[in-house]
Protein backbone atom coordinates (compact mmCIF):
# COMPACT_ATOMS: atom_id res chain seq x y z
CA UNK A 1 0.00 0.00 0.00
CA UNK A 2 0.93 3.53 -0.78
CA UNK A 3 0.29 6.88 0.22
CA UNK A 4 -0.60 7.88 -3.28
CA UNK A 5 -2.96 5.06 -2.97
CA UNK A 6 -4.38 5.73 0.09
CA UNK A 7 -4.87 9.52 -0.18
CA UNK A 8 -7.14 8.59 -3.57
CA UNK A 9 -9.12 6.37 -1.43
CA UNK A 10 -9.24 8.92 1.30
CA UNK A 11 -9.75 11.99 -1.66
CA UNK A 12 -12.09 10.12 -3.49
CA UNK A 13 -14.37 8.57 -0.56
CA UNK A 14 -14.93 12.27 0.65
CA UNK A 15 -16.31 13.26 -2.62
CA UNK A 16 -18.65 10.42 -2.69
CA UNK A 17 -19.95 10.78 0.68
CA UNK A 18 -20.18 14.17 0.36
CA UNK A 19 -22.44 13.74 -3.01
CA UNK A 20 -24.39 11.09 -1.76
CA UNK A 21 -25.05 14.12 1.31
CA UNK A 22 -25.96 16.90 -1.60
CA UNK A 23 -28.10 14.09 -3.43
CA UNK A 24 -30.12 13.27 0.28
CA UNK A 25 -30.57 16.90 1.30
CA UNK A 26 -31.52 17.27 -2.20
CA UNK A 27 -34.72 15.16 -1.65
CA UNK A 28 -35.51 16.34 1.09
CA UNK A 29 -35.64 19.58 0.93
CA UNK A 30 -38.08 18.82 -2.42
CA UNK A 31 -39.96 16.42 0.01
CA UNK A 32 -39.38 13.31 -1.54
CA UNK A 33 -38.49 11.79 2.01
CA UNK A 34 -41.32 9.40 1.94
CA UNK A 35 -39.14 5.86 0.69
CA UNK A 36 -36.25 5.47 0.90
CA UNK A 37 -35.71 7.48 -2.58
CA UNK A 38 -32.35 9.21 -2.58
CA UNK A 39 -30.59 5.57 -1.21
CA UNK A 40 -32.28 4.35 -4.25
CA UNK A 41 -31.07 6.73 -6.35
CA UNK A 42 -27.01 7.16 -5.07
CA UNK A 43 -27.26 3.22 -5.17
CA UNK A 44 -28.65 3.08 -9.03
CA UNK A 45 -26.56 5.43 -10.01
CA UNK A 46 -23.61 4.58 -8.42
CA UNK A 47 -24.04 0.86 -10.24
CA UNK A 48 -24.18 2.84 -13.82
CA UNK A 49 -21.18 4.81 -12.61
CA UNK A 50 -19.19 1.47 -11.89
CA UNK A 51 -20.30 -0.53 -15.16
CA UNK A 52 -18.88 2.97 -17.00
CA UNK A 53 -15.97 2.93 -14.87
CA UNK A 54 -15.61 -0.78 -15.48
CA UNK A 55 -14.90 -0.56 -19.15
CA UNK A 56 -12.93 2.87 -18.88
CA UNK A 57 -10.52 1.07 -16.74
CA UNK A 58 -10.07 -2.12 -18.02
CA UNK A 59 -9.76 -0.18 -21.80
CA UNK A 60 -7.96 2.65 -21.22
CA UNK A 61 -6.03 2.27 -17.81
CA UNK A 62 -5.80 -1.31 -17.10
CA UNK A 63 -2.23 -1.24 -14.81
CA UNK A 64 -4.07 1.85 -13.20
CA UNK A 65 -4.36 1.07 -9.68
CA UNK A 66 -4.22 4.51 -8.67
CA UNK A 67 -7.48 5.56 -10.56
CA UNK A 68 -9.43 2.43 -9.04
CA UNK A 69 -8.69 3.37 -6.23
CA UNK A 70 -9.71 6.75 -6.42
CA UNK A 71 -12.74 6.45 -8.31
CA UNK A 72 -14.36 2.64 -7.51
CA UNK A 73 -13.30 1.88 -3.98
CA UNK A 74 -13.49 5.85 -3.13
CA UNK A 75 -15.65 7.91 -4.55
CA UNK A 76 -18.42 5.17 -5.07
CA UNK A 77 -17.64 3.44 -1.54
CA UNK A 78 -18.61 6.95 -0.46
CA UNK A 79 -21.16 7.53 -2.73
CA UNK A 80 -23.48 4.39 -2.73
CA UNK A 81 -25.04 3.14 0.36
CA UNK A 82 -25.23 -0.34 1.58
CA UNK A 83 -25.11 0.31 4.83
CA UNK A 84 -28.42 3.21 4.82
CA UNK A 85 -30.02 0.51 2.70
CA UNK A 86 -29.54 -1.82 5.73
CA UNK A 87 -30.93 0.74 7.93
CA UNK A 88 -33.83 2.16 6.14
CA UNK A 89 -34.34 -1.58 5.56
CA UNK A 90 -34.48 -2.08 9.09
CA UNK A 91 -36.65 0.90 9.79
CA UNK A 92 -39.44 -0.51 7.45
CA UNK A 93 -39.59 -3.98 9.35
CA UNK A 94 -39.87 -1.96 12.32
CA UNK A 95 -42.49 -0.47 11.15
CA UNK A 96 -44.20 -3.42 10.20
CA UNK A 97 -43.72 -2.11 6.49
CA UNK A 98 -42.78 -5.95 5.35
CA UNK A 99 -44.73 -4.96 1.93
CA UNK A 100 -42.52 -1.92 1.32
CA UNK A 101 -39.22 -4.04 2.96
CA UNK A 102 -39.26 -6.63 0.26
CA UNK A 103 -40.44 -4.06 -2.87
CA UNK A 104 -37.09 -2.00 -1.87
CA UNK A 105 -34.55 -4.26 -1.60
CA UNK A 106 -35.52 -5.90 -4.65
CA UNK A 107 -35.77 -2.53 -6.26
CA UNK A 108 -32.34 -1.77 -4.97
CA UNK A 109 -30.86 -4.98 -5.90
CA UNK A 110 -32.63 -5.87 -9.32
CA UNK A 111 -32.07 -1.95 -10.63
CA UNK A 112 -28.31 -2.14 -9.57
CA UNK A 113 -27.39 -4.95 -11.25
CA UNK A 114 -29.26 -3.50 -14.13
CA UNK A 115 -27.72 0.00 -13.91
CA UNK A 116 -24.08 -1.90 -13.86
CA UNK A 117 -24.97 -3.82 -16.95
CA UNK A 118 -26.26 -0.62 -18.71
CA UNK A 119 -23.17 1.27 -17.44
CA UNK A 120 -21.05 -1.48 -19.19
CA UNK A 121 -23.04 -1.71 -22.01
CA UNK A 122 -22.75 2.50 -22.53
CA UNK A 123 -18.94 2.11 -21.92
CA UNK A 124 -18.54 -0.35 -24.55
CA UNK A 125 -20.51 1.81 -27.14
CA UNK A 126 -18.91 4.96 -26.16
CA UNK A 127 -15.09 3.85 -24.68
CA UNK A 128 -13.96 1.19 -27.21
CA UNK A 129 -15.06 2.72 -30.23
Amino acid sequence: MSWANLLAVAGGGALGASTRYGVNLLFVRHGWYGLPAATFVVNVVGCLLAGLLLVWLDTRLQDALWWRNLLMVGFLGGLTTFSALGVEGFQLLRANRVDLFALTMLAHVAVGVLAVAAGWRFGQLWLSR
